[in-house]
C-alpha cells in the first residue's frame, strides 16, 4: 500500500492527477491521428460520413487523444444545443442491447427496460438525429470480443454496421490491436470503415518531452528527478507507453510529498510495486539499472 505524507493535500494531488492524465505530446503520429479524426468529423458535417478505426496497444494514449480532440472542439463550440460529439466507452461484453443502452444513457435519454432491441435501436437513431450529433466516438471496442474465448460477438458487429447505415454520420472506433480482426470477420462492416490508423509508443525524444511536460504539473517546489539517465530508465521500464508512465508518476507522486520533490527512490519503489510482464524491459528490477545495463538494453530494443 502506498503511503501518504502527513502534509498530503487532496486538492493538490487531485489537480495533479487530472493534469497528468490529460497530458499529451503532439508528436507526428499524434497529429496524424488528430487530422484523421478531424477529417471524419468534417465529412460528417457536410453529409458525407467517413468512419475510422484507431488501434494501438494498451497505454499508447488512444483514449487521451480522443478526449483531447473532444475537449478542444468543446472549447471552440459556440452552439446553444447539445454538444455534437458523443463519446462513450464500450460496455464489457458489448452485446447489441448493452451497446444501445450505453448510447441512450450517454445521451441522457430515458428508455423502458422492456423495450425490444429493435425498438431500442430505433430510439438510439431517433435520439442521435434529434440531438444533431455530428460524430460518435466508441472507445474500447475490444469489448466486442468475449473476454474469455476472444470469440467475436458477431451480432454486435452486425448491429454496429446497421447503425452506421441508419445514422449517416461519422463514427470513430478505437481499441486494442486485436480490434483489426473485426474487419476480417465481417466484410460488410469493414467496407464501412475505410480509414485506419495506429498509435505507437513514443520514441525516446518524444518521451523526454512527455516527461518534461508532466514534471511541470507536479505540485513540488523543486524540479523532479528527470535527468537524462532517469529518462532512459523510465523509457525502458515503460516501453515508451504514456499510459503506463502516467500510472508510475501518479503513484510515485503520492510518495513524494515529504521530500517536496519526486526522487529516484519514489520511482524505484513505485516500479517495484507495479507488475508489467508483457515486455522484456518490464521484467527488470528498476533499481538494478546502471550504465552498462542501459547500453545493453538499448541494443536489445
Amino acid at each position: 500500500m502506498l503511503g501518504i505524507s502527513s502534509d498530503f493535500s487532496s486538492n493538490d494531488y487531485g489537480n495533479t492527477i487530472t493534469r497528468i492524465k490529460n497530458t499529451v505530446i503532439k508528436h507526428i503520429e499524434f497529429r496524424k491521428v488528430i487530422d484523421a479524426i478531424s477529417e471524419c468529423h468534417n465529412s460528417s458535417k457536410i453529409g458525407c460520413p467517413s468512419n475510422l478505426l484507431l488501434t494501438g496497444s494498451s497505454g499508447t494514449g488512444k483514449s487521451a487523444l480522443l478526449s483531447f480532440y473532444k475537449n478542444k472542439y468543446f472549447e471552440k463550440y459556440n452552439g446553444d444545443s447539445v454538444f455534437p460529439i458523443l463519446y462513450l466507452k464500450s460496455p464489457l461484453q458489448a452485446k447489441p442491447r448493452e451497446l444501445a443502452i450505453s448510447l441512450l444513457e450517454q445521451m441522457d435519454v430515458n428508455y423502458r427496460n422492456n423495450l425490444s432491441l429493435s425498438s431500442m435501436t430505433n430510439k438510439v437513431v431517433e435520439s442521435i438525429k434529434q440531438l444533431a450529433i455530428e460524430l460518435i466516438i466508441l472507445d474500447d471496442i475490444e469489448h466486442l470480443f468475449d473476454a474469455t474465448s476472444l470469440k467475436i460477438h458477431s451480432d454486435s458487429v452486425e448491429w454496429l454496421r446497421m447503425l452506421f447505415d441508419n445514422l449517416q454520420i461519422s463514427v470513430i472506433l478505437s481499441g486494442l490491436e486485436i480490434s483489426n480482426r473485426l474487419l476480417l470477420h465481417n466484410a460488410a462492416f469493414a467496407s464501412r470503415i475505410l480509414s485506419r490508423v495506429t498509435l505507437s509508443p513514443l520514441d525516446e525524444d518524444e518521451y523526454a518531452l512527455f516527461l518534461q511536460a508532466i514534471d511541470s504539473y507536479l505540485p513540488f517546489s523543486e524540479k523532479s528527478w528527470l535527468t537524462e539517465q532517469a529518462i532512459e530508465k523510465l523509457y525502458l521500464t515503460s516501453g515508451g507507453l504514456p499510459g503506463y508512465t502516467k500510472e508510475i508518476i501518479i503513484k510515485a507522486t503520492r510518495l513524494a510529498f515529504d521530500e517536496d520533490r519526486l526522487t529516484e527512490w519514489n520511482i524505484i519503489k513505485t516500479c517495484n510495486l507495479l507488475s508489467r510482464s508483457s515486455q522484456i524491459s518490464k521484467n527488470i528490477d528498476f533499481v538494478m539499472f546502471n550504465d552498462q545495463k542501459l547500453h545493453t538494453l538499448k541494443k536489445i530494443k
